[in-house]
Protein backbone atom coordinates (compact mmCIF):
# COMPACT_ATOMS: atom_id res chain seq x y z
CA UNK A 1 0.00 0.00 0.00
CA UNK A 2 2.89 2.31 0.90
CA UNK A 3 4.20 1.82 -2.13
CA UNK A 4 1.23 2.27 -3.87
CA UNK A 5 0.98 5.99 -2.27
CA UNK A 6 4.44 6.35 -3.42
CA UNK A 7 4.19 5.85 -7.05
CA UNK A 8 1.11 8.06 -6.93
CA UNK A 9 3.04 10.96 -5.76
CA UNK A 10 5.63 10.75 -7.53
CA UNK A 11 3.27 11.13 -10.82
CA UNK A 12 1.47 14.01 -9.22
CA UNK A 13 4.95 15.15 -8.79
CA UNK A 14 5.72 14.79 -12.29
CA UNK A 15 2.60 15.73 -13.95
CA UNK A 16 3.42 18.86 -11.75
CA UNK A 17 6.92 19.31 -13.40
CA UNK A 18 6.59 18.67 -17.00
CA UNK A 19 5.91 21.80 -18.11
CA UNK A 20 9.10 23.78 -16.47
CA UNK A 21 12.93 23.00 -16.77
CA UNK A 22 15.33 22.83 -14.45
CA UNK A 23 17.49 26.13 -14.26
CA UNK A 24 19.63 26.24 -11.27
CA UNK A 25 19.61 25.55 -7.79
CA UNK A 26 21.17 28.05 -5.22
CA UNK A 27 21.33 28.91 -1.44
CA UNK A 28 18.12 31.46 -0.79
CA UNK A 29 18.37 33.66 2.56
CA UNK A 30 14.63 33.19 3.04
CA UNK A 31 14.10 29.92 1.59
CA UNK A 32 17.58 27.77 2.14
CA UNK A 33 18.87 25.46 -0.42
CA UNK A 34 16.20 25.10 -3.39
CA UNK A 35 15.92 24.15 -6.91
CA UNK A 36 14.60 26.52 -9.56
CA UNK A 37 12.99 26.15 -12.82
CA UNK A 38 11.28 27.89 -15.40
CA UNK A 39 8.39 27.82 -17.57
CA UNK A 40 9.42 26.30 -20.81
CA UNK A 41 6.81 28.87 -22.38
CA UNK A 42 8.03 31.59 -20.18
CA UNK A 43 11.31 32.42 -19.06
CA UNK A 44 9.96 35.36 -16.71
CA UNK A 45 7.68 33.13 -14.79
CA UNK A 46 9.88 30.68 -12.33
CA UNK A 47 9.45 28.50 -9.07
CA UNK A 48 10.97 27.04 -5.96
CA UNK A 49 11.62 23.04 -5.01
CA UNK A 50 12.73 22.44 -1.85
CA UNK A 51 12.52 19.29 0.02
CA UNK A 52 12.41 18.93 4.12
CA UNK A 53 12.54 16.04 5.98
CA UNK A 54 10.57 14.49 8.87
CA UNK A 55 12.45 12.26 11.21
CA UNK A 56 9.40 11.22 13.54
CA UNK A 57 5.51 10.77 12.55
CA UNK A 58 4.75 13.16 14.85
CA UNK A 59 7.02 15.96 12.81
CA UNK A 60 5.78 14.49 9.93
CA UNK A 61 2.07 15.16 10.92
CA UNK A 62 2.98 19.00 12.02
CA UNK A 63 5.03 19.95 9.45
CA UNK A 64 2.43 18.36 6.89
CA UNK A 65 -0.52 20.62 8.74
CA UNK A 66 2.47 23.66 8.47
CA UNK A 67 2.88 23.62 4.86
CA UNK A 68 -1.18 22.61 3.94
CA UNK A 69 -2.08 25.73 6.30
CA UNK A 70 0.00 27.79 4.53
CA UNK A 71 -0.97 26.62 1.15
CA UNK A 72 -4.02 27.62 1.62
CA UNK A 73 -3.57 31.80 2.32
CA UNK A 74 -4.74 33.91 -0.07
CA UNK A 75 -2.93 36.94 -0.31
CA UNK A 76 -1.94 38.56 -4.09
CA UNK A 77 1.46 39.78 -1.81
CA UNK A 78 2.37 36.53 -0.21
CA UNK A 79 4.42 34.05 -1.80
CA UNK A 80 2.50 31.02 -3.13
CA UNK A 81 2.86 27.67 -2.28
CA UNK A 82 0.74 25.38 -5.04
CA UNK A 83 1.85 21.84 -4.49
CA UNK A 84 3.16 19.57 -1.31
CA UNK A 85 4.35 16.10 -1.96
CA UNK A 86 4.80 13.62 0.58
CA UNK A 87 6.73 10.36 0.50
CA UNK A 88 7.74 7.93 2.67
CA UNK A 89 10.90 5.77 3.23
CA UNK A 90 12.29 3.44 5.56
CA UNK A 91 16.15 4.18 6.30
CA UNK A 92 18.21 2.36 9.00
CA UNK A 93 15.14 0.81 10.57
CA UNK A 94 13.74 4.52 10.55
CA UNK A 95 10.93 5.59 8.74
CA UNK A 96 11.47 9.01 7.55
CA UNK A 97 9.08 11.19 5.50
CA UNK A 98 10.31 13.74 3.43
CA UNK A 99 8.43 16.97 1.60
CA UNK A 100 8.34 18.07 -1.47
CA UNK A 101 7.49 21.85 -1.45
CA UNK A 102 6.78 24.10 -4.81
CA UNK A 103 6.10 27.68 -4.77
CA UNK A 104 6.23 30.44 -6.71
CA UNK A 105 9.71 31.82 -7.30
CA UNK A 106 11.39 35.73 -7.61
CA UNK A 107 14.83 36.58 -8.70
CA UNK A 108 14.55 40.62 -8.24
CA UNK A 109 14.05 42.42 -4.89
CA UNK A 110 13.40 46.09 -3.84
CA UNK A 111 17.26 46.39 -3.05
CA UNK A 112 18.15 45.90 -6.75
CA UNK A 113 15.67 48.15 -7.26
CA UNK A 114 17.10 50.75 -4.74
CA UNK A 115 20.69 49.75 -6.04
CA UNK A 116 19.19 50.72 -9.85
CA UNK A 117 18.39 54.23 -8.64
CA UNK A 118 21.61 54.86 -6.56
CA UNK A 119 23.61 54.02 -10.16
CA UNK A 120 21.39 55.81 -12.26
CA UNK A 121 21.62 59.14 -9.05
CA UNK A 122 18.26 59.31 -8.99
CA UNK A 123 15.63 59.34 -6.38
CA UNK A 124 13.40 56.53 -5.71
CA UNK A 125 10.12 57.77 -7.03
CA UNK A 126 7.18 58.59 -4.30
CA UNK A 127 4.44 57.04 -6.22
CA UNK A 128 6.20 53.80 -6.47
CA UNK A 129 7.07 54.19 -2.44
CA UNK A 130 3.71 54.65 -1.76
CA UNK A 131 2.73 51.32 -4.18
CA UNK A 132 5.10 49.38 -2.12
CA UNK A 133 4.03 50.69 0.83
CA UNK A 134 0.54 49.58 0.33
CA UNK A 135 0.98 46.21 -0.79
CA UNK A 136 3.25 45.13 1.66
CA UNK A 137 0.65 46.52 3.90
CA UNK A 138 -1.94 44.41 2.81
CA UNK A 139 0.05 41.70 3.27
CA UNK A 140 1.53 42.12 6.71
CA UNK A 141 -2.24 42.76 7.72
CA UNK A 142 -3.57 39.39 6.15
CA UNK A 143 -0.70 38.23 8.14
CA UNK A 144 -1.99 39.46 11.55
CA UNK A 145 -5.27 38.00 11.05
CA UNK A 146 -4.24 34.62 10.60
CA UNK A 147 -2.05 35.07 13.78
CA UNK A 148 1.43 35.60 11.92
CA UNK A 149 4.01 38.43 11.32
CA UNK A 150 6.83 38.46 9.20
CA UNK A 151 9.15 38.63 11.43
CA UNK A 152 12.24 39.87 9.05
CA UNK A 153 11.48 43.09 6.76
CA UNK A 154 13.88 44.24 4.58
CA UNK A 155 14.55 45.32 1.68
CA UNK A 156 16.38 42.24 -0.04
CA UNK A 157 13.31 40.29 1.59
CA UNK A 158 11.05 42.67 -0.38
CA UNK A 159 10.51 40.67 -3.60
CA UNK A 160 8.97 41.59 -7.18
CA UNK A 161 7.21 40.09 -9.41
CA UNK A 162 7.58 40.53 -13.34
CA UNK A 163 4.34 42.64 -13.10
CA UNK A 164 6.25 44.73 -10.71
CA UNK A 165 3.65 43.87 -7.52
CA UNK A 166 5.35 43.31 -4.40
CA UNK A 167 5.69 39.53 -2.97
CA UNK A 168 6.86 38.46 0.61
CA UNK A 169 7.77 35.91 2.36
CA UNK A 170 7.52 35.36 6.00
CA UNK A 171 9.95 34.09 8.40
CA UNK A 172 8.09 30.89 9.13
CA UNK A 173 7.02 30.30 5.63
CA UNK A 174 9.65 27.01 6.23
CA UNK A 175 8.54 25.10 9.04
CA UNK A 176 10.54 25.80 12.47
CA UNK A 177 12.67 29.09 10.99
CA UNK A 178 14.21 31.92 13.16
CA UNK A 179 12.76 34.96 13.33
CA UNK A 180 14.80 38.59 12.78
CA UNK A 181 14.87 38.49 16.90
CA UNK A 182 15.96 34.75 17.11
CA UNK A 183 18.53 35.52 14.14
CA UNK A 184 19.87 38.43 16.45
CA UNK A 185 19.37 36.77 20.11
CA UNK A 186 21.23 33.43 19.02
CA UNK A 187 23.88 34.60 16.28
CA UNK A 188 24.14 38.39 16.44
CA UNK A 189 22.55 38.48 13.07
CA UNK A 190 21.82 42.22 12.48
CA UNK A 191 18.32 43.08 11.95
CA UNK A 192 16.24 46.61 11.22
CA UNK A 193 14.71 45.82 15.23
CA UNK A 194 12.21 48.60 17.14
CA UNK A 195 14.01 49.50 20.24
CA UNK A 196 11.94 47.60 22.68
CA UNK A 197 13.20 44.30 20.78
CA UNK A 198 16.55 45.61 20.93
CA UNK A 199 16.36 46.48 24.50
CA UNK A 200 15.20 42.15 24.98
CA UNK A 201 18.03 41.06 22.48
CA UNK A 202 20.14 42.99 25.25
CA UNK A 203 19.07 41.74 28.42
CA UNK A 204 18.98 37.83 26.68
CA UNK A 205 15.39 37.46 26.76
CA UNK A 206 14.45 33.93 24.43
CA UNK A 207 10.62 34.96 24.60
CA UNK A 208 10.02 38.60 25.64
CA UNK A 209 6.61 39.90 25.94
CA UNK A 210 6.42 42.15 22.86
CA UNK A 211 4.25 43.05 20.50
CA UNK A 212 5.71 41.89 16.93
CA UNK A 213 3.53 43.23 14.64
CA UNK A 214 4.68 46.59 15.96
CA UNK A 215 8.42 45.39 15.40
CA UNK A 216 7.71 44.99 12.25
CA UNK A 217 6.14 47.55 11.44
CA UNK A 218 9.05 49.87 12.85
CA UNK A 219 11.17 47.81 10.41
CA UNK A 220 9.01 49.00 7.72
CA UNK A 221 9.30 52.33 8.48
CA UNK A 222 13.35 51.95 8.43
CA UNK A 223 13.72 50.20 4.81
CA UNK A 224 10.93 53.03 3.36
CA UNK A 225 13.57 55.78 4.96
CA UNK A 226 16.32 53.47 3.19
CA UNK A 227 14.68 53.32 -0.17
CA UNK A 228 14.39 57.11 -0.14
CA UNK A 229 17.36 58.33 0.99
CA UNK A 230 19.10 55.53 -0.66
CA UNK A 231 21.00 54.94 2.30
CA UNK A 232 21.35 52.30 4.38
CA UNK A 233 19.52 52.23 7.91
CA UNK A 234 22.91 50.51 9.28
CA UNK A 235 24.42 53.26 10.62
CA UNK A 236 21.53 54.20 12.95
CA UNK A 237 22.73 51.38 15.11
CA UNK A 238 25.06 50.08 17.52
CA UNK A 239 25.18 46.96 17.10
CA UNK A 240 28.17 45.95 20.03
CA UNK A 241 26.00 48.01 22.61
CA UNK A 242 22.48 46.88 21.00
CA UNK A 243 21.31 50.31 20.49
CA UNK A 244 19.20 52.16 18.33
CA UNK A 245 19.91 56.27 17.21
CA UNK A 246 16.20 56.79 17.41
CA UNK A 247 17.02 60.86 16.83
CA UNK A 248 19.11 60.15 13.83
CA UNK A 249 16.53 58.40 12.26
CA UNK A 250 13.94 61.20 13.07
CA UNK A 251 16.38 63.44 11.84
CA UNK A 252 17.03 61.96 8.87
CA UNK A 253 13.39 61.09 7.62
CA UNK A 254 13.05 65.24 8.04
CA UNK A 255 15.47 65.47 5.75
CA UNK A 256 14.06 63.68 2.56
CA UNK A 257 11.57 66.96 2.81
CA UNK A 258 14.27 68.45 0.83
CA UNK A 259 14.75 65.61 -1.49
CA UNK A 260 10.81 66.48 -2.47
CA UNK A 261 8.92 63.92 -0.90
CA UNK A 262 5.87 64.93 0.20
CA UNK A 263 5.05 65.91 3.97
CA UNK A 264 2.33 62.83 4.41
CA UNK A 265 4.82 60.31 3.14
CA UNK A 266 7.62 61.29 5.97
CA UNK A 267 4.77 61.54 8.62
CA UNK A 268 3.65 57.84 7.83
CA UNK A 269 7.36 56.69 8.20
CA UNK A 270 7.59 59.03 11.39
CA UNK A 271 4.84 57.00 12.85
CA UNK A 272 6.23 54.01 11.54
CA UNK A 273 9.61 54.56 13.86
CA UNK A 274 7.48 56.39 16.41
CA UNK A 275 7.37 54.72 20.42
CA UNK A 276 5.32 51.21 20.58
CA UNK A 277 2.93 52.83 22.70
CA UNK A 278 1.93 55.01 19.73
CA UNK A 279 3.30 53.08 17.05
CA UNK A 280 0.11 51.70 14.92
CA UNK A 281 -0.57 47.79 13.82
CA UNK A 282 -0.52 47.07 10.47
CA UNK A 283 -3.91 46.81 10.68
CA UNK A 284 -4.20 50.26 11.76
CA UNK A 285 -2.30 51.16 8.55
CA UNK A 286 -4.48 49.28 6.55
CA UNK A 287 -7.96 51.85 7.74
CA UNK A 288 -5.57 54.81 7.33
CA UNK A 289 -4.29 53.95 3.86
CA UNK A 290 -7.74 52.59 2.17
CA UNK A 291 -8.66 56.42 2.45
CA UNK A 292 -5.99 57.27 -0.26
CA UNK A 293 -5.83 53.36 -2.50
CA UNK A 294 -7.68 55.47 -5.39
CA UNK A 295 -4.61 57.48 -5.34
CA UNK A 296 -2.16 55.62 -4.44
CA UNK A 297 -3.19 53.03 -7.30
CA UNK A 298 -3.69 55.87 -9.80
CA UNK A 299 -0.01 57.36 -9.27
CA UNK A 300 -1.43 60.57 -7.66
CA UNK A 301 1.26 63.18 -6.53
CA UNK A 302 1.17 63.54 -2.93
CA UNK A 303 4.02 66.41 -3.13
CA UNK A 304 1.92 68.35 -5.05
CA UNK A 305 -1.47 67.44 -3.08
CA UNK A 306 -0.18 67.73 0.23
CA UNK A 307 2.78 69.82 0.43
CA UNK A 308 3.10 71.80 3.70
CA UNK A 309 2.36 75.60 3.99
CA UNK A 310 5.14 77.68 4.14
CA UNK A 311 3.48 79.12 7.05
CA UNK A 312 3.72 75.43 8.73
CA UNK A 313 7.21 74.56 7.34
CA UNK A 314 9.99 74.49 9.74
CA UNK A 315 14.23 74.66 9.68
CA UNK A 316 15.58 71.78 9.65
CA UNK A 317 19.05 72.36 10.36
CA UNK A 318 17.76 74.66 13.44
CA UNK A 319 15.66 72.06 14.78
CA UNK A 320 16.63 70.58 18.54
CA UNK A 321 16.05 67.34 18.78
CA UNK A 322 16.10 66.82 22.70
CA UNK A 323 13.69 64.10 23.39
CA UNK A 324 13.41 60.65 21.82
CA UNK A 325 10.61 60.59 19.16
CA UNK A 326 9.63 63.84 19.11
CA UNK A 327 8.98 65.68 16.32
CA UNK A 328 9.93 69.15 15.49
CA UNK A 329 7.51 71.69 14.53
CA UNK A 330 3.71 71.59 14.63
CA UNK A 331 2.03 69.20 11.59
CA UNK A 332 -1.35 70.16 10.03
CA UNK A 333 -3.58 67.40 10.85
CA UNK A 334 -4.30 67.44 7.36
CA UNK A 335 -1.02 66.61 6.36
CA UNK A 336 -0.38 63.99 8.67
CA UNK A 337 -1.14 59.64 8.06
CA UNK A 338 -1.59 58.32 11.33
CA UNK A 339 -2.09 59.82 14.93
CA UNK A 340 -3.17 58.48 18.63
CA UNK A 341 -6.61 59.80 18.09
CA UNK A 342 -7.00 57.59 15.16
CA UNK A 343 -6.89 60.70 12.53
CA UNK A 344 -5.00 60.18 8.94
Amino acid sequence: MGNSNQKLQEEKYENVMKKFKLKESLQHTQLGMVRIYNLKDDNNYSIFEFHKTATTSEEAKLMLTHYKNRKCYNNDHLTQIFFISEQHSQILCQDQTQFIIIGEFFYNNIQNEMKNYIQKNNSFPEARLWQITLQIVNACTYLETNGRNHGEIKSKNIYIHPDQSVKLIEYNFIYGSMNGYQKALLLNDFQYLAPELLKEVKAKKSSPNIDFIKGDVFALGLTLLELASLNSCEQYYDWISKEVHTDKIIKANDLLLQKGYSTLFTNLIYQMISDVDIRPRFSDLKEVLSHFENQINNNVDFYSKYQMRQSNQFNIYNSVYTQQYQRPGQINQAQSIYLPNGSY
